[in-house]
């Protein structure tokens, strides 16, 4: 849920970034009910938010603390530089 260009400097293998607005307003699109969600921004403030509100409808996330600023396996992730 992080902003486009945030995500390029850096994230978790694996992982997707979806914009906040559609996964707030459409999670059906792209969550599952029946799985669990890890959520991430660059803070951890929205995705704390987020995450309560797609619990509330039945969805199974966690928001991780901090954010991807100040999370201390922050420096074994490795950038993303585009040429």
């Amino acid at each position: 849920i992080r902003d486009h260009y945030l995500y390029e400097r850096g994230h978790l293998k694996g992982s997707k970034n979806i914009p906040l607005r559609v996964l707030r307003t459409m999670p059906e699109k792209y969550l599952s009910i029946d799985k669990t969600y890890y959520l991430i921004c660059e803070t951890g403030f929205t995705s704390k938010r987020l995450s309560s509100i797609l619990n509330t409808k039945g969805y199974h996330t966690y928001s991780i603390k901090s954010g991807y600023e100040k999370t201390s396996w922050r420096k074994f992730v490795q950038p993303i530089y585009y040429i």
